[in-house]
C-alpha cells in the first residue's frame, strides 16, 4: 500500500516559503519519514541531499495523461502549490498556453516511455510565469506500471544552491564508492579465485570451478567499471591526479592483448598487433593508460562479429606524433552517432552499437583520460563496415 502525505489544507503565501509542519510517512517514496535509528545507506543519504534541493514530482501515466500522485517539498516551494492540491491532477496544467513547442515532446515521452529534458514557460500558482527547466524519467520496467520521476528546475540556476547540493551529493557519492562497492567486490573476487583455482583442494565438479571462473571474470568486469566511473567523477570535480612514470608502451601494448586473448577466442574474433619496432617510451599513468587502451580492445571485440577481426596499431608520424590505432570490423556507427560518441551525456545510451551490451562508458572514459595526458582522440567509422578510433600523443609525452 502506498502512503503520500497530505498537509493541513493551507496554501503557502507568494515570496515565503512554508515552515509549517506535516506529517511525512516514511511510505512516501519523496518523504524523509521519521528516524528508523539505523543508519542511512549511501544511495538513501545522497537521494535525501538531492531531494532537499530539487524539485521532484512522481507521476503515473493514464488515459488522463501524466497524473501526480507525489511531489516533494521542494516543488511546493517553487510552484506554490501544496501537494494535495496538484495529487490527481495532470502535470501538464502547469505549463504556460505558450508552451506549443514543448508540450508535444514531453506528451511523447510520457506515451512512449522515454527520457525527455525540456526548457519550457509554466505558471505559478499565483499566476506569474516560471520558467522552468524539467526531466521526464521512467522509474520502471514494466509496461503497466507507467511511473515516471520529473526533476523541475528554475532555468538559470546552474549556479543556484541546487547546482552546489548536487555536487555535494556527487563528493559523498565519491567519497564513499571506494569503500562502498571496492571492500564488498574484493571479497568476492578473492573467495572466487581461491575456487577456480582450487587453492584449498580439489572443488569436486567441473561446472562448480567454470561457475567460480565466470564469477571470478564478472567481477573484474564490474571493478572496471567502478574505476571508469571514479574517474570520471572524480575529473568532473577536478579531483583526478595522474601518477606519472616512463612506461614501454610496447610492453603495455602487448599486456592489454594478452588480457583480453581469453574473450577474442570466446567471441571468434581475431586479435592481431601490427606495432612498429623502437617505439619510445611514455611518460604518464600506466595504469590509466592501460585502461584507454583494453578499454578500446574491448568496446572492438564486444562490437565485432564472430570470424572477423580486431587489430591495435602503433606508430610515430612524421611530426613525431605516436598514434595508436584500434581498428575493428564490427557494426561500425552513423555519422550522427559518430558525433555523440564521446559525449558524457550519452554514456547511458551506448550508442557504440546495441543497447544490450553494456553502459556504454568506454568512449567517454577514453577521450577524458587521453586529453588529461595532452593528446587527442578521433573516430572513422562507416556503418556496417566498422570502426578506427585514433589517439595521438604528443611529442611532449614521449621519452
Amino acid at each position: 500500500m502506498e502512503t503520500f502525505y497530505k498537509h493541513n489544507g493551507r496554501t503557502p503565501k507568494v515570496g515565503h516559503k512554508a515552515t509549517d509542519e506535516r506529517p511525512t510517512p516514511a511510505g512516501s517514496p519523496l518523504s524523509k519519514g521519521p528516524n528508523t535509528g539505523h543508519e542511512m545507506g549511501l544511495f538513501d543519504s545522497v537521494f535525501h541531499e538531492v531531494n532537499d534541493a530539487i524539485a521532484i514530482v512522481m507521476v503515473t501515466e493514464d488515459n488522463n495523461g501524466p497524473v501526480v500522485i507525489d511531489a516533494n517539498h521542494e516543488f511546493e516551494q517553487l510552484t506554490g502549490y501544496w501537494v494535495d492540491e496538484v495529487t490527481d491532477m495532470d502535470l501538464l496544467k502547469l505549463l504556460d498556453d505558450t508552451a506549443a513547442d514543448t508540450r508535444p515532446i514531453l506528451e511523447e515521452a510520457f506515451e512512449e516511455r522515454q527520457t525527455a529534458v525540456v526548457n519550457s514557460p509554466c505558471v505559478h500558482k499565483d499566476g506569474n510565469p516560471l520558467p522552468l527547466n524539467i526531466t521526464v524519467r521512467p522509474i520502471t520496467a514494466e509496461k503497466d506500471i507507467n511511473r515516471f520521476i520529473c526533476v523541475l528546475r528554475p532555468q538559470g540556476s546552474e549556479d543556484s544552491h541546487v547546482a552546489a547540493a548536487a555536487r555535494e551529493a556527487k563528493r559523498k557519492l565519491l567519497a564513499a564508492m571506494h569503500h562502498t562497492f571496492r571492500t564488498p567486490l574484493n571479497g568476492i573476487l578473492g573467495f572466487s579465485e581461491i575456487i577456480k583455482d582450487e587453492l584449498l583442494g580439489p572443488v569436486g565438479q567441473d561446472s562448480y570451478k567454470q561457475y567460480a571462473k565466470d564469477i571470478h571474470g564478472a567481477g573484474q568486469d564490474m571493478l572496471q567499471l567502478i574505476d571508469h566511473l571514479l574517474d570520471l567523477k572524480k575529473l568532473e570535480l577536478a579531483e583526478l591526479e595522474l601518477s606519472e612514470e616512463s612506461f614501454d608502451l610496447a610492453e603495455l601494448l602487448g599486456e592489454c592483448l594478452d588480457s583480453l586473448r581469453e574473450d577474442a577466442q570466446k567471441a571468434d574474433v581475431k586479435l592481431s598487433r601490427y606495432i612498429c619496432r623502437d617505439l619510445p617510451n611514455v611518460n604518464g599513468d600506466r595504469v590509466r593508460f592501460r585502461k584507454i587502451i583494453t578499454s578500446l580492445l574491448f568496446n572492438a571485440l564486444k562490437f565485432t562479429p564472430s570470424g572477423n577481426r580486431v587489430m591495435l596499431k602503433a606508430r610515430l608520424n612524421e611530426g613525431g606524433t605516436l598514434i595508436i590505432s584500434c581498428q575493428d570490423e564490427g557494426t561500425g556507427m552513423r555519422p550522427q552517432q559518430v558525433a555523440k560518441a564521446f559525449s558524457h551525456d550519452n554514456q547511458f545510451s551506448d550508442i557504440y552499437a546495441d543497447p544490450n551490451t553494456g553502459l556504454g562508458f568506454g568512449l567517454p572514459y577514453v577521450k577524458k583520460m587521453i586529453e588529461q595526458h595532452n593528446g587527442t582522440v578521433s573516430i572513422a567509422s562507416r556503418y556496417g563496415q566498422g570502426t578506427t578510433v585514433n589517439l595521438h600523443l604528443p611529442a611532449s609525452r614521449l621519452l
